[in-house]
């Protein structure tokens, strides 16, 4: 029995159900079923929100695969509903929703999470999941979460962390800390930054206003697939001073994924309320 089967037979039935229905993706050289993987850790992580059924959650970095929003959808269930923030990755969301069939509980809004269209207090809670990374640091992510504090009384960010348990997530770790300096190298635009500790993560959400009710280290046990990016794009570096050294790094990390597989590292999980009610009834919308 391999790991999916395993997991997917430890879930809820409704899940499960839902989960074996979500379409088969084909990034190579990942396998199709990367993105059930995926779903099953923001069921995990998503689980310890304790998000209560027919309550409305925004969530910010909804992603072009719905990752979160899923689980999220199936917490909420039909009674409920999950508010879905995104810039502009939208390439399979709605297919993978419809496929899902949760798409009639999922409101998708375009907007920059930093002036979300929301009415004040117009969810019970709002969730980021393994988004912080890509707000490009505490300068651009505090008023990001300073805006889901005013949407929504409760907040949880969920972000991997910058830990190894065993040597899967280790090679996972190897691989991941490439990814942003060979981006900058190769394009001279940054990529995710590297995983915060969870001691950053507790003190964004302070510095965005809320108080921290509890955070903990979560071990998924599941793999991913989503640090791997081809050799060739290591090689595409033009200054040799910065490639060979980089191309010796992503040797070494193919070379322990290969060995070892990829494990998902430890997700940090704060939870938190905000401090002070927001003044105002927001900026319309929702």
């Amino acid at each position: 029995m391999d790991r999916l089967e395993t997991r997917l037979r430890s879930v809820d039935p409704l899940v499960r159900e839902v989960i074996a229905r979500v379409p088969p993706q084909r990034p190579p050289p990942s396998p199709p079923e990367w993105l059930r993987y995926e779903m099953l850790e923001r069921h995990a992580v998503l689980e310890r929100a304790e998000v209560s059924a027919g309550t409305t959650v925004v969530e910010v970095g909804s992603g072009a695969h719905a990752m979160a929003t899923v689980p999220l959808a199936l917490a909420v269930g039909r009674e409920g509903r999950v508010v879905a923030v995104e810039r502009a990755r939208w390439d399979h969301f709605r297919s993978v929703v419809a496929a899902c069939g949760v798409d009639s509980q999922i409101r998708p809004v375009a907007a920059d999470a930093r002036w979300l269209p929301l009415r004040s207090d117009s969810a019970e809670l709002a969730v980021c999941v393994h988004g912080v990374r890509s707000l490009h640091g505490t300068a651009s992510a505090v008023p990001v979460v300073r805006e889901m504090f005013r949407v929504a009384p409760r907040v949880m960010i969920a972000e991997s962390l910058p830990i190894a348990r065993n040597e899967a997530q280790r090679a996972h770790l190897a691989m991941y800390a490439l990814r942003e300096p060979v981006l900058r190298a190769a394009t001279g635009r940054p990529d995710d930054l590297p995983y915060p500790s969870l001691e950053e993560l507790g003190g964004l959400v302070e510095s965005a206003g809320g108080a921290v009710e509890r955070r903990e280290t979560l071990d998924v046990d599941l793999p991913h697939y989503l640090a791997w990016f081809p050799r060739s794009l290591v090689e595409s570096i033009a200054d040799p001073a910065a490639r060979e050294p980089l191309l010796r790094r992503w040797d070494d990390a193919d070379g322990r994924i290969r060995q070892h597989g990829e494990d998902h590292p430890p997700v940090g999980l704060v939870l938190a309320r905000r401090t002070e009610r927001p003044a105002g009834t927001g900026r319309g919308g929702i």
